[in-house]
This record gives C-alpha cells, structure tokens and sequence, in this order.
C-alpha cells in the first residue's frame, strides 16, 4: 500500500484505543479538483476528511469576478461555484460572497483594469493567450511575467457563498487592500483538510483516525472529482458564446467549462474491519454549482479513462478491482487477519535533519534533506514541500495553512525517499527575484508525520521579467500592465530609450510625472479612449520596432 496523499484530521498522540483508522484509496488523473465527506446512512454531513488547495487555501470558489469569466490554471479571477457542488452543498456552510475592491462599476467585467485597487500577488498570474497555454501550461507551468502582475483581492459584499476566500495572503496594502483581506485566513476553516493537488496517474493513500463517537453506526464515503475544460459532444461549450470575453482584452484567457463534477459514493461500517470499493460512480453534480443535487449517472458523461466518471482511473488492491474504495482497520486500530492490510501504530515522527535550500532556476528550490530512520511498523509514504513568499513569521507547523503545498513526482527528487538517506527534492512554478519560505516534512503510511523543517531563499532574477510593476499611463489607456501594447512600451523604453542620455532623462522624468495623471485616466472610460488614441502611432512603432524577448 502506498500513495503520495495523506490527510490528517486527529492527531494520533491523542487517538483513544477504540478510535478507527480508515484509508481512502483512489487513483486519480492529473490536475484534477476532489474533495472527500463522510455522511451518515441518513445522508446528514458527518465530517470533511480531504479537499484540494485550489479550493481549500487559494479560493477557487470564493473570488471576485464573473462566474464565467474566460480564465486559465493561475488566474485569481472569477469564482468557481460549480468546481465541487456536491460536497459544497453537503456541507451547508457559507461564508461572505467575494467582490472586486475596485469601485468603479465599470470594470466589474474586466479582467484588467483593476491597477488602483491591487496589491502584489504572491501566488497568482494573468491569464494565458492560446499560445502561451502550449507553450507555458503544458511545458514549464512558469506564470509568464509575473513581476508585471498585481491582483484585486476584493471585500465582503452581503451575498454568501458555499466556499471560503483564499488563506494563504501574508502581506497587505493599506490603500490597496480592504480591510476584509486580513479576515480571509480566520474565516477560512479547511485548513486542517486541506492537501495538495495529487500527481495523478498514480494510486493515492488518504488515511484519517476516526473518533469513537464517529464510528459507532454505518457511514458513507463520498469522493467528488472535477476537470477543467473535460469537454465531450453532450458538455461542449465555446469560447466565446459560453464565456464571457472581455472585449478590452481579448485575447487572455482561457475557456474552462465542461462536463460537471462526478461523484462516488461507497457505504461501510467503520467498526468491521474490511474493505468496501465501488467501480461506478454515483452521478454528477450541478454545472454551475447552484444546488448540491446527484445527478443519475445518461449517457452524457464520457466513461474513458481521464474523462467524465474516468477522472478516478480503474485500481486494484489484494484482487480489489475498483475507482473508490475505503478500508476500516476496526476499533483499536488493530491488524486484520486479511495479510494484505497491516496494522498501524501511533509514533512521533523525528524532523527533517540537514535540510538546505537551494536555488536551481528562476522558479525552481531545491530542498535538501535526510529523512531520519524513524522505526516504527509502517513505511515512509510520501515527502511533503510548502512554499511561501517571505513573511514576517517564519513558515512552521502552526502557520502552514499559509503555504501551498506541493507533492514531488519522482523526477523531482534526487532518488528514492529512504530513511538515513541524503537526497533532494524540488518545488517549481516560483516567481523570479521572490524571497520564499520553504518547508519540508514526511509522513508515513500510518498518518503520522513530521514537524515542518523550512528555511528562507531568494529565487534569481527572471530574464526578460525585471521591469517595474507599472507602465502608469500606459497601463490606464490600456487597462492591465501585461497588455500588449504595454509590454511593447517597457521593451522599447528598455532596449532604446535607457541607452542614451536623453532617453534616461525623459524615463526619469515619466515616472516622476505620470502617476497622478495614471490615476486620473483610470477613473474615466472617456480619458482612457483619449489617451489609447493618442498613444496608438507610439505603441505601434514600438510593437513593430521590438520583438517580444522570450
């Protein structure tokens, strides 16, 4: 047995000898969106037992912004209500509906536009063209120019939301961030349940400790699973159509509806030792995420493997054949006579020791380490790395909510995870000239696990990627620091203008002028038509004169 995700919702140092250890066996494609509940036979709520970040820290479901906003894999705009309804609506909990902090009514539309009322960005980027997902999504998953990038992290409007906000924001503006922002991380209670997107293509391991009091009647397990974009002839959607398209900004973004969420559900007894799976599943959920109903699986959702109800691919365990499955130890976490399941016993993990960080790319830590011999039964299962920029606290166990966390495939690590071994692992989709906190901890196949071990680097510049956050007046015609036109201006300012004397001078003398005329421009859609006009015959000459570096 054995996976690369794990969850803990008891810690096993107070685990009463009548509590149950149960493991969630499922094998997933990549990046996809689960979360997994457990229910009574009455289908009533009992207890969240995992979620993935997207949702979980970085509010995927909670964020300002249209619903059905054109987006891409780490664009912080428009809320996802349909990304897990299901579990969302099984839950019952809400929390205050995210809207833009810019108040200016029209640009509640816009993914651009939104300078005035931004603060720097610690995990997301704006959107991707088309050509940038071949090149950028499916090949490094590096977010293009992020030091440009500044994002809108909205207020508390009266509406309420089935998701929380994101959790993992350390830093804030006084004038460019609500007040509401510091409230993000306290109102956001999945902290505990949160874990990283799993690989895919590969079996994962969840295992929680059940209380007592929990595992006295039959229970349901339920995983639901989401794709972006898993279009099929029955969920096709266009781009333009089903999407909206900001028309000042056409060409970012990324289209990512398809077919809905599908779910599995699997009834056990948590007191009888044993293993219950399912190869089908259940239904689907809501497109939109307006109600938690399950769908009975028609012919619309696809059954091939990677898509529809093959987002969690065929598994086998000791001649179990099955998409979900879930194993109870029994009362007292004893072994089972079936030799295929071990017993676990409850131990403390010993830290990380010789751990050192280094820098191997612009997006890319290294983190060195040796995993101490921990003894015990169970077997090392899986390394864990979290990763934030620099706060003012030190990254470590109480504040690791903060961090996002990333599982290494084993191409990312030095060779195989052994106790008493020396070796390496690596985090990557970094942003360049970042000073990080990262941090690393192993767990075993028991839900045991280390203390964080983290440390502080700074990641090396980004070529092509060193200009300043804003071209101001440019940026107010244009609405957003990555346009074009734009990025054609600080290209033309950085490889002409910045050569000679009077070049210098006349950059020396914009940003000491253009600032305040920037934020009057912004405010008014007559002043930014004006200024795009005037600006049209410079930003064509430089778009013509510069090739786009990169």
């Amino acid at each position: 047995m054995c996976g690369a995700f794990g969850a803990l919702l008891a810690n096993p140092a107070f685990a009463d000898e009548d509590d149950v250890l149960l493991e969630f066996h499922y094998k997933p494609v990549p990046n996809a969106q689960i979360a997994v509940w457990l229910e009574d036979e009455a289908g009533n709520f009992v207890m969240d037992v995992s979620v993935t970040q997207a949702t979980g820290t970085l509010g995927i479901g909670n964020r300002p912004g249209r619903s059905d906003f054109l987006s891409s894999w780490r664009f912080p705009y428009g809320p996802r209500p349909g990304v897990l309804p299901v579990w969302a609506h099984a839950r019952g909990k809400t929390y205050p509906k995210l809207v833009f902090f810019d108040d200016d009514p029209g640009d509640e539309d816009s993914l651009g536009w939104h300078e005035n009322s931004s603060s720097p960005e610690p995990y997301f980027c704006r959107p991707l063209t088309a050509s940038e997902h071949e090149t950028i999504a499916y090949d490094t998953m590096t977010c293009p120019s992020p030091s440009t990038f500044q994002s809108d992290k909205g207020y508390f409007s009266d509406d309420r939301s089935l998701y929380p906000p994101r959790s993992d924001l350390t830093d804030f503006e006084e004038r460019h961030d609500h007040p509401d922002v510091h409230q993000f991380a306290a109102i956001n209670d999945l902290d505990a349940v949160t874990r990283a997107t799993p690989i895919g293509n590969q079996p994962e391991l969840l295992t929680i400790m059940l209380p007592e009091a929990l595992a006295s009647t039959p229970l349901v397990a339920w995983i639901e699973v989401n794709l972006e974009n898993d279009q099929n002839d029955a969920w096709s959607f266009d781009r333009e159509n089903d999407h909206y398209v900001d028309s000042r900004l056409p060409s970012f973004g990324l289209p990512y509806f398809g077919q809905p969420s599908v779910v599995y559900r699997v009834p056990f007894d948590p007191r009888e030792a044993g293993f219950s799976a399912t190869p089908d599943y259940e239904g689907y959920g809501d497109l939109f995420g307006e109600n938690g109903d399950v769908h009975p699986p028609d012919d619309s959702i696809s059954t091939a493997n990677g898509t529809g109800a093959g987002r969690l691919l065929p598994h086998s365990i000791d001649a179990h054949d099955f998409r979900f499955g879930v194993y109870s130890h029994g009362p007292g976490n004893l072994p089972p006579d079936d030799p295929g399941w071990g017993g676990c016993e409850q131990i403390e993990l010993p830290a990380m020791t010789e751990v050192e960080l280094e820098a191997v790319e612009f997006d890319r830590v290294r983190v060195h380490f040796t995993v101490p011999d921990f003894g015990g039964n169970t077997e090392l299962r899986t390394v864990r790395l979290y990763y934030r920029r620099a706060a003012q606290d030190m990254l470590d166990d109480d504040n690791a909510s903060s961090a996002i966390q990333h599982i290494p495939r084993e191409d990312e690590c030095g060779g195989p995870l052994e106790p008493g071994e020396h070796t390496w692992c690596e985090v990557g989709q970094l942003f360049g000239s970042t000073r990080y906190q990262v941090g690393v901890r192993y767990e075993d196949n028991c839900n045991n696990k280390s203390g964080l071990v983290a440390g502080e680097i700074t990641t090396p510049q980004q070529e092509f990627a060193t200009v300043e956050g804003l071209c101001f007046v440019a940026t107010a015609a244009y609405g957003a620091p990555w346009a074009l036109r734009v990025q054609a201006l600080r290209w033309f300012r950085d490889l002409y203008l910045k050569q000679n004397d009077v070049g210098s001078d006349l950059v020396r003398f914009y940003y000491a002028a253009s600032p305040a005329l920037a934020r009057l421009i912004a405010r008014s859609p007559l002043a930014r038509s004006l200024t795009r006009a005037a600006l049209t015959p410079l930003t064509d000459l430089a778009v013509h004169l510069v090739h786009p570096p990169g």
